[in-house]
């Protein structure tokens, strides 16, 4: 066992290690070829070769390179106020498995007290994104409707949307205040009011906030009333936020009692492995045992499913 965690760690270390290298430029290749260059070429025939050159070799690498994340999960990451890049968490996740395994092993104890840790330690970061998420986008939606009387306030006042989106940025809380940062940071740098709402939309995939950018498009083109439609966007978030408090309120006995049918059974099982692993040797031994853990957890994911199904009523 430990001959394979170190192997598995050892390739792991080296992949990112070989990233690291073929991701730095070839300083030998480019003052090769800057030579030749300036032997055949003018000076700015250099530079614009060069310049093809190099944009060619970054997009056959980047092209051929494994993607480990792709901008949806980089957006999740990012929206959900955690402190690190999608890549860093990946890099942090392997890490909480693999690391408290090698340790473990190393210190002689029993191989499925060793698996009890590694699944403890691969279960609790995305557990974390994901309550940390779901508390971001609920403060998020609350936030909104605020944050649109004060857009339809500035509008009426006779300033424009970029600086009610500016008094959102400066004036509000996190996380909109954040959100809305990004937005003008965007807009500051080139890219166009449409573009950098959509992308706001693209990293907290919410829904009210896609009617807004919906609103703005639709008033830019045919040249409504902004204000009023604000208005009335704003009252339609602040119902359907009252509707999904009622909901909760009125579900929310069948919500503990599918958090507590879902994790209990697996709470008990990591701590028997954790405290008697022997306990679990007949299972892993005997092909018997081994069917039985694995018609477990195919109800134990199908009970989790039709609960969360039951009690997520979508507004």
């Amino acid at each position: 066992m430990q001959i394979y965690l170190i192997s598995l760690f050892s390739s792991i270390f080296i992949y990112l290690m070989i990233n690291i290298v073929l991701s730095s430029p070839g300083k030998v290749k480019e003052k090769d070829r800057l030579v030749k260059y300036f032997k055949e070429n003018t000076a700015n025939d250099v530079q614009e070769q060069f310049i093809k050159e190099r944009n060619e070799e970054e997009h056959k690498k980047k092209k051929n390179r494994i993607k480990i994340v792709n901008k949806e999960f980089s957006n999740y990451i990012a929206s959900s106020g955690i402190k690190l890049t999608a890549l860093e968490f990946i890099y942090f996740w392997v890490s909480s498995t693999i690391l408290p395994m090698i340790i473990i092993d190393f210190m002689g104890v029993n191989i499925i007290t060793t698996s009890a840790i590694g699944i403890i330690g691969f279960a609790i970061p995305p557990i974390i994104v994901t309550k940390s998420r779901k508390k971001r986008d609920e403060l998020f939606n609350k936030q909104l409707g605020e944050a649109l009387i004060i857009i339809g306030n500035s509008l009426k006042g006779g300033f424009t949307f970029l600086q009610g989106m500016e008094s959102i940025a400066i004036d509000m809380q996190p996380p909109i205040s954040k959100e809305f940062s990004k937005v003008l940071r965007e807009i500051h740098y080139g890219v166009k009011q449409m573009d950098a709402l959509n992308h706001m939309v693209e990293r907290t995939k919410n829904k009210d906030l896609e009617l807004l950018v919906s609103a703005v498009l639709i008033s830019s083109q045919v040249g409504s009333n902004l204000s009023e439609i604000l208005d009335t966007i704003s009252a339609t978030i602040r119902d359907r936020i009252r509707i999904k408090q009622e909901i909760r309120t009125f579900s929310a006995q069948g919500r503990v009692s599918g958090i507590i049918i879902g994790s209990l059974p697996i709470a008990i099982i990591l701590i028997i492995m954790l405290i008697n692993p022997i306990y679990f040797e007949g299972f892993f031994e005997s092909d018997l045992g081994k069917i039985m853990i694995g018609i477990s957890v195919v109800l134990e994911t199908v009970g989790f499913v039709l609960i969360n199904k039951i009690v997520n009523i979508k507004v």
